[in-house]
């Protein structure tokens, strides 16, 4: 067989959608980061989290992550819902980076990863004002109203800084 007499069938590429992690803040509300801010997804037992004295009330302490020391935030605390971690044996950090700044993020529940068409999120004004500002929008996926959460704006968020 010659090369030549080789055809190759190419179909039209459709648009999948961004890739995002999906997860629970809490029984009900379900939310998605976008894949390209997240470094890794770890299961720690809580006590390897060595807390630490005043700092703010998000703030859940320290881990070593990759020969690194970084922060452990409680996020669903940080978007005003009860936190979800105590009595668990273990926890889901979710290990996201913006520019120079890296920080896990405790979740209740990993989903998994979804595609979601950006041209089908909606406005997040119907949402609790307080936590608006952390929103990029919201988006229907199965059924389920998944909120988007805006990595700056947590990063930046008063909760995770000494006052």
């Amino acid at each position: 067989m010659n090369a030549s007499n080789i055809t190759l069938l190419t179909q039209p590429q459709t648009n999948l959608g961004d890739g995002y992690l999906q997860f629970e803040l809490n029984q009900g509300t379900a939310a998605v980061l976008l894949v390209n801010f997240i470094q890794e997804v770890v299961v720690l037992p809580l006590e390897t989290i060595t807390s630490t004295p005043n700092t703010p009330f998000a703030i859940f302490g320290l881990i070593s992550w990759r020969n690194r020391i970084i922060w452990v935030v409680d996020l669903p605390k940080i978007l005003g819902f009860e936190s979800q971690f105590y009595g668990m044996g273990q926890c889901n950090i979710i290990v996201i980076s913006h520019q120079k700044e890296t920080i896990g993020l405790m979740v209740p529940e990993i989903r998994g990863t979804v595609r979601l068409n950006s041209g089908t999120i909606q406005s997040s004004e119907s949402q609790d004002s307080h936590i608006v500002p952390y929103l990029n929008g919201c988006i229907c996926h199965e059924d389920d109203l998944n909120l988007i959460l805006n990595i700056q704006a947590i990063l930046q968020s008063s909760f995770l800084h000494v006052k």
